[in-house]
């Protein structure tokens, strides 16, 4: 299989690929699989870069039939999914698939997509990404439950606006999304950048950004329906009609939500749940947040886990060791 390594710089925090790194001993359990949408091919193995696919999808695919196969025994495969940057954006995805790292390897994008880097991209009237049915796909004999280990590096995520999001979660799980963007080539009507409609939990959200690229997006992050417990989610960034971060899950215990800038036209940040135990709540210091009427509102607790965030109602700014008015 390839030689790339992911590996993170001990001074830039950043994940990085090396060619000839050395591996664990014993060697690397899973597999690697290599997608170039410009030379890869369908039905190819995806190998190496002269074998690659031409879609994730196919990858993802490849990908999980693998882990499927070798997964007993409490054998966890875990395998890396390298993208190459192209001048063309790559199809939709909605393949489902556990255990991975997909590692977008392109230009560093902030807001839009440019050529060179990884886009993946809804097109006409559809999700970026759309990864529904975790649950009902993850291999029983292990790790119950659905959706664990899905790790995106680098990656910039496009939806066409309307009612789609960048991307579309049911469930998240001990995965993480670091320095990916998820915007909308439209306006959107009611979706936007990232949503979890489920259970996000467990997970990191880091150095990511969420706005609209030739449009408006109604949220940029929104995250509903289920459980947000044990997340770190920090040095993101949001722009949206409506609201920049959104969270409405009942239990948040042990998330910490930090050195963040949200803006929306209503609500910077929107905290609404329904959890008045402080040990189920999340965490909110050190971010900055704009909103055409609220900059933040925190709706239980907000005088407790609210702490050193600096805030900008209506043109109104304050700063607020605890966000009192909320």
């Amino acid at each position: 299989m390839g030689t790339y390594i992911l590996r993170r710089d001990s001074e830039t925090n950043k994940y990085i690929q090396s060619v000839g790194s050395a591996v664990a001993p014993g060697g690397f359990l899973g597999r690697d699989y290599f997608v170039n949408n410009i030379t890869g091919k369908s039905g190819a193995d995806g190998s190496d870069w002269d074998n690659a696919v031409d879609q994730v999808d196919a990858a993802l695919l490849l990908s999980e039939n693998y882990r499927i196969t070798h997964a007993t025994n409490n054998k966890v495969i875990h395998n890396r999914i390298f993208v190459q940057g192209t001048e063309t954006a790559y199809a939709k995805v909605d393949q489902d698939a556990n255990c991975f790292d997909m590692i977008g390897i392109g230009h560093r994008m902030h807001l839009g997509g440019a050529a060179g880097d990884v886009m993946i991209s809804g097109a006409a009237a559809a999700d970026g990404m759309a990864m529904t049915d975790l649950i009902a796909l993850w291999d029983t004999t292990i790790n119950k439950g659905g959706g664990l280990g899905c790790n995106f590096y680098n990656i910039h995520f496009e939806a066409s606006g309307g009612a789609y999001w960048a991307v579309d979660l049911e469930t998240f799980l001990l995965s993480s999304f670091e320095d990916c963007s998820f915007m909308c080539s439209g306006s959107t009507t009611t979706g936007g950048g990232l949503r979890c409609s489920m259970h996000f939990a467990g997970s990191i959200l880091r150095n990511c950004t969420a706005g609209g690229d030739a449009g408006s997006q109604t949220y940029g992050f929104y995250f509903t329906g289920g459980v947000f417990n044990q997340n770190l989610i920090e040095r993101n960034w949001a722009n949206s009609i409506t609201t920049g971060f959104y969270v409405d899950d009942y239990l948040q215990g042990g998330t910490v939500v930090r050195d963040n800038s949200f803006y929306g036209g209503t609500y910077g940040l929107h905290d609404n749940s329904a959890e008045t135990t402080l040990l189920g709540l999340a965490m909110y210091t050190g971010n900055r947040c704009g909103g055409g009427t609220t900059g933040m509102v925190v709706t239980n607790g907000g005088t407790r886990r609210a702490i050193g965030n600096w805030v900008t109602s209506a043109g109104t700014a304050d700063w607020f060791t605890t966000i009192a008015k909320s």
